[in-house]
């Protein structure tokens, strides 16, 4: 059986509230994991769990469930607990949440990473909103990208927000940290096209024949890429816009161009089953 928790001032609860911070993220190597199917995907991935809590009212259905027992092979020490509802709430961000994980942090290094023939990355240089971080992770995700890579990144893919709106895709795709001198050697070394995006290009997304080593850039929310990014990229294509809005959001971006190149793929990839 579990152990209970009834109390928020109990030393690993306490420890699941510090977590919430950035400071006590790094300095312990740890982060939070809420929700089911983030914990599932984080299972999946290989990433290392430290303790797992469990609201007391769904223990029972929760303990059943495919992706617990994943979860508690992960598990050390027998740190697997049923909390009450005021101790459970305490440690998370969702009210909707009733299951939370502490997780090891995971790295993966640019210079360990290999650049396969038909590398795809998504680059994030600047993106400061969690829920767009999340969903180019998601995007990223979704059409087979091989990392997002994020350049002197100003926010912690760690945070529990980030976790929360990539829906765990954080843990599916490989999520790389660099600073921007590092990562221009790397990509010039692999032969990886870069290609930025701005609504002032001459060449239109969709027109646009897409390399088979190929990273896309995606700005800040408010400012966009720096000039550094166009300076370095070989192509800058646009995506036009009909309406009063001058622009996308970071997200939709990225994922507007990251669907044409699977499209253009896929394409591809068709012509070559009928020769």
């Amino acid at each position: 059986m579990p152990k209970q928790i009834t109390s928020t001032k109990f030393s690993l609860v306490k420890l699941a509230q510090a977590l919430h911070k950035k400071s006590i993220r790094d300095q312990e190597g740890l982060f939070i994991v809420e929700g089911s199917r983030e914990l599932e995907l984080a299972v999946d991935n290989g990433v290392q769990l430290h303790s797992l809590f469990i609201h007391e009212e769904c223990f029972q259905a929760e303990s059943s469930s495919p992706m617990f027992q994943k979860a508690r092979d992960e598990v050390k020490d027998g740190c697997i607990f049923s909390v009450t509802d005021r101790v459970f709430h305490s440690m998370c961000y969702r009210s909707s949440s009733r299951i939370v994980a502490i997780a090891h942090k995971h790295d993966v290094r640019l210079e360990d990473f290999e650049a396969t023939d038909d590398a795809f990355f998504v680059i994030c240089s600047g993106v400061e909103k969690p829920g767009n971080l999340g969903a180019v992770m998601r995007s990223s995700d979704a059409v087979g990208a091989h990392a997002v890579i994020i350049e002197n990144p100003v926010l912690d893919v760690f945070n529990p927000n980030v976790v929360r709106a990539s829906i765990g895709t954080l843990f599916s795709v490989p999520v790389i940290l660099s600073d921007f001198e590092v990562l221009i050697s790397w990509l010039q070394q692999h032969d990886i096209v870069v290609l930025a995006t701005s609504p002032d290009a001459d060449t239109n997304y969709a027109d646009y024949t897409y390399p088979n080593r190929v990273a896309i850039v995606v700005g800040s929310e408010a400012h966009g890429l720096q000039r550094r990014w166009f300076q370095v990229a070989q192509d800058v294509v646009s995506i036009p816009q009909h309406g009063q809005a001058d622009s996308l959001n970071a997200a939709m971006s990225a994922t507007v161009v990251m669907y044409e190149i699977l499209r253009q793929r896929s394409q591809s990839l068709d012509k070559q089953d009928l020769t």
